[in-house]
């Protein structure tokens, strides 16, 4: 199969809190034949801070990151789904709005074609692990290790969005290619709390608390997402310390999966220590 050419936005949390999420990625997509042009000078996509309080400079935000990596000639990947859903907004407010067109135009000197897409890691992984020759390029399965999908509400995408193509299934699809075991629940799409995670703990705690609690429920080992606040959240802000279930990034399992030998690495700045089960059940 022919090389994938992408543009790739890091954005904050993973070029900097999430740098271990960041290198899993760059190495799923050298083991699969992806090559990733970083965008030049890329900025903060306007996060949920800035969108609350300055709809329009969000938008901006986002579409400077956008004119930059349409004259690139590639779509644009982005693994955060926090920055997968400020892109994909603003790309659709200034395809469809006039008024967000004609005032993005005055500040930044551009537009948006309708030729650039914006994709998330998980459009492109499971169709791209069923070819060859990545169908069979599993190096460690998973050796059914228990697990839940947890997509968070970022990748639950507003109605306005409703043209893209819908991601859940997918985690599913690439657990079940990595040979672990899913145990099905009710809470896929959940709010963990997102930023309120800072302002708010009191707010946040119980709402991680019940996400825990329904995992082990479900008889599941660990928690799989796709979102970097998501995994923090819920390794940080559990009431129940001592009952907290090792959550991974499908990248960091994608990645060892694939033969990457930096996992140890990558597991040591988990706030709870996924060793011991992985030691226990995988390794």
């Amino acid at each position: 199969m022919n090389e994938m050419r992408l543009t790739y936005y890091p954005g904050c949390t993973l070029d900097s809190t999430a740098r271990e999420i960041n290198d899993g990625l760059k190495q799923v997509c050298q083991y699969l034949d992806i090559d990733l042009q970083e965008i030049d000078d890329w900025n903060c996509c306007g996060s949920s801070s800035v969108h609350a309080v300055r709809p329009q400079l969000a938008v901006s935000l986002a579409a400077r990151n956008l004119f930059k990596a349409q004259h690139t000639g590639r779509d644009l990947m982005v693994m955060c789904a926090g920055c997968t859903n400020r892109l994909r907004t603003a790309a659709h407010h200034l395809r469809t709005d006039p008024t967000t067109r004609r005032v993005n135009a005055q500040i930044l000197g551009d537009s948006l074609d309708d030729d650039m897409n914006v994709h998330h890691l998980l459009d492109l992984v499971p169709h791209r692990l069923q070819q060859k020759p990545w169908n069979d390029a599993l190096q460690r399965p998973l050796q059914k290790l228990r697990y839940v999908p947890y997509y968070g509400c970022q990748l639950a995408m507003p109605p306005e969005l409703r043209h893209h193509p819908r991601l859940y299934g997918s985690l599913e699809n690439v657990m079940d290619w990595l040979g672990a075991a899913e145990c099905t629940w009710s809470y896929t799409a959940k709010c963990c709390g997102a930023f309120l995670s800072v302002a708010r703990p009191d707010i946040v705690v119980p709402m991680v608390t019940d996400i825990m609690d329904q995992a082990r429920a479900a008889g599941a080992e660990c928690i799989v997402t796709a979102c970097a606040m998501c995994q923090l959240n819920l390794e940080l802000r559990s009431a129940e310390p001592q009952n907290r279930l090792p959550v991974f990034s499908i990248v960091e399992l994608l990645a060892y999966g694939l033969g990457s030998t930096d996992w140890p690495t990558w597991f040591k700045r988990h706030l709870v220590d996924p060793l011991p089960l992985f030691e226990k059940r995988v390794l």
